[in-house]
């Protein structure tokens, strides 16, 4: 058995015994999980939130009491008996290009959230001055120009590392916002993220 469809089966043994599903990825790829997170839509359950445990990233799934994710769960279980995932291409979580872009979305939800997750900016740019000033420190031996001119590259690495960070999560949240309604059904108000001043 392929991974996807490892993957696939166990997911469906979770959404057909509990009222609350975790996915795990291991190596944190938001596209498997956004893919896995579709299907479970179309069997009924909507995107909680996500969190991320070092490299592991988890997706949690409530299931969805609205009459329409019903629904949405009787015509996935007939797919589910032709052999197919609901949305995906055959044995894999490649999505067909129909749902291609609601699967960009939950990808574009669960990277924000896992970024929303993280330890915030402040934090880490205390850690990285922190460790630009110990770079210093140690490198005084080597001369003071060797260690102001280490400490000051490592400074500079560190900024623009947080920079494209906080980039790409205001990018996200841009997509998000612009998407008007999440995939969940939820309002934007209530799951979308607010726009920073």
């Amino acid at each position: 058995m392929k991974r996807a469809e490892r993957l696939i089966t166990d997911m469906l043994r979770q959404i057909a015994t509990r009222d609350v599903v975790v996915l795990d990825d291991l190596g944190g790829s938001p596209r498997r999980l956004a893919a896995l997170t579709y299907i479970a839509v179309q069997y009924g359950f909507r995107y909680e939130g996500t969190n991320r445990l070092g490299q592991t990233l988890q997706v949690r799934l409530v299931r969805d009491p609205r009459p329409e994710a019903r629904e949405r769960s009787t015509a996935a279980l007939g797919r589910l008996a032709a052999g197919r995932a609901p949305g995906m291409r055959p044995g894999t979580l490649k999505p067909l290009p129909d749902v291609a872009p609601v699967v960009n979305l939950l990808r574009a939800r669960i990277e924000f959230d896992a970024l929303d997750e993280d330890l915030d900016l402040r934090r880490k740019a205390v850690f990285m001055t922190a460790s630009a000033a110990l770079m210093a420190v140690v490198l005084i031996p080597a001369g003071w120009r060797a260690s102001l001119a280490a400490s000051a590259t490592m400074a500079a690495v560190f900024a623009v590392f947080l920079r494209l960070e906080s980039a790409r999560k205001d990018r996200l949240a841009r997509r998000l916002r612009s998407a008007g309604r999440s995939v969940t059904g939820r309002t934007a108000r209530g799951s979308l993220p607010k726009r920073r001043h």
